[in-house]
């Protein structure tokens, strides 16, 4: 399982009042004239899309400072493929309004979804990263997003890069000691 990496989810160690925001994926193209969409997922959406019970899309472009970044829907249809799946929000009932959706992000939210093990990229940045027998890699510099899954970007002493897909088989992130595990044996 990929430990995911958005940057809307809350800390791992704090909580606040918001819901946990799982990106789902970016609004695509109307289908059909009911106001059906397509879903550019994001790593892990179609999961995030099946747990999630709650859902917001992403204002509008242009929307005045001050106003909510997210509203609340309701995904009232899910179809299509797992590469290319279909929603209906409840957003959208014509094709109009599905076209003027085109572009804004779909966040899941809900209890099933913060059972999921997740940090925030500013957790994850500058935490030591070590091999897991304790050998020095490093500092983590940054985390970058793929369609698979999310990438570390470690800075070693000298100063090179190297990337480490964060995925609970090569990579364990300790919170508490602020470090990050790293398999032994993928980097020699």
């Amino acid at each position: 399982m990929t430990a995911s990496v958005p940057s809307s989810r809350s800390s791992i160690s704090q909580r606040d009042e918001r819901p946990s925001l799982w990106a789902c994926g970016t609004i695509g193209k109307a289908h059909g004239l009911r106001g059906e969409v397509y879903l550019n997922l994001a790593p892990q959406g179609l999961e995030y899309l099946s747990l999630g019970s709650d859902f917001y899309v992403s204002a509008a472009a242009g929307a005045p400072e001050g106003a909510e970044r997210v509203e609340p829907c309701a995904v009232t249809r899910r179809g299509g493929t797992a590469q290319r799946p279909l929603v209906l929000l409840s957003l959208a009932a014509t094709r109009e309004e599905a076209i003027a959706l085109h572009g804004r992000e779909l966040f899941a939210a809900g209890e099933a979804l913060d059972a999921l093990p997740h940090y925030r990229v500013g957790d994850l940045i500058g935490l030591r990263a070590e091999t897991a027998s304790g050998r020095p890699l490093g500092q983590v510099a940054d985390v970058l997003e793929t369609p698979v899954h999310e990438v570390l970007e470690l800075r070693t002493p000298e100063g090179a890069s190297v990337l480490v897909p964060l995925v609970d088989a090569l990579v364990a992130v300790d919170a508490e000691e602020a470090v990050v595990r790293v398999v032994d044996g993928l980097l020699d």
